[in-house]
């Protein structure tokens, strides 16, 4: 058995819960310091104005320098070499380990990767969504942007099993990928073949027909043909799109 690898000496979590850990220790920051890391890692090098006029918009220029000053000064106390400054530029420091470029790796290989197309699990934090209950604006592009290649991925992962004949592999991904985006017809269409190849009929019929209820009712429209069609061509017999009938009340 090979031996486990020692924790980054400089870590940087973003998905989930934000954490900063050095060696593997956790290393508690004050609120404006993990805000200072945290756009910086999202966005990239910022110059100190832009920086302060994005983490305090309503305060005036020379009081968000001076905030950012302070938590800058923070930061150096609490975790220092965490942040790189050169004149007027804050960045993350080069030897940071960050948990979203390493997803964002795997998302990159998965949809990109160059022939043969192979399967690689994901990193544990791949459902997870960029710094959940933050309310700041320059956390909405990056936090829709994972979200919306974590889907692709995995649903490329779930195509890729499945065309292989590997379907019991390829259900957990495409779940997760139904799971971060309900509405999508082509996850649940993914879910339900993957029922049918393996030989669970039920289960593939009771998918499509919770989906569509969920769209009735939650959106008032109902499926596109294209799930239509997917599932009269794996059940051509019957009319297996009826919604079964209700027990008496």
């Amino acid at each position: 058995m090979r031996p486990a690898e020692p924790p980054p000496s400089k870590e940087l979590r973003l998905l989930g819960s934000f954490q900063v850990r050095f060696h593997g220790s956790l290393r508690p920051l004050p609120h404006s310091a993990e805000r200072v890391v945290a756009i910086v890692a999202l966005i990239g090098p910022l110059d100190r104005s832009h920086a302060g006029q994005l983490l305090w918009p309503d305060a005036e220029p020379g009081r968000a320098r001076a905030s950012l000053r302070a938590a800058v000064s923070r930061l150096a106390s609490t975790a220092e070499g965490l942040l790189h400054v050169s004149g007027d530029v804050l960045a993350l420091a080069d030897d940071v380990v960050v948990d979203l470029d390493t997803a964002l790796a795997w998302i990159d290989a998965t949809i990109y990767g160059t022939p043969p197309p192979t399967v690689t699990s994901p990193p544990r934090t791949i459902g997870r969504a960029v710094l959940p209950g933050w309310l700041e604006d320059w956390v909405d592009r990056p936090r829709e942007r994972l979200h919306t290649l974590q889907v692709q991925a995995l649903e490329i992962s779930a195509e890729r099993l499945l065309a292989s004949g590997r379907h019991a592999e390829a259900l957990p991904y495409a779940l997760a990928a139904a799971d971060l985006q309900p509405w999508s017809e082509s996850a649940n269409r993914l879910v339900i073949e993957i029922h049918a190849r393996r030989g669970d009929p039920s289960n593939a019929l009771r998918r499509f027909r919770r989906f569509r209820r969920a769209l009735e009712q939650e959106l008032g429209v109902q499926p596109g043909q294209d799930m239509l069609a997917a599932v009269r061509q794996l059940y051509p017999f019957g009319n297996t799109l009826a919604e079964p009938p209700r027990p008496p009340s």
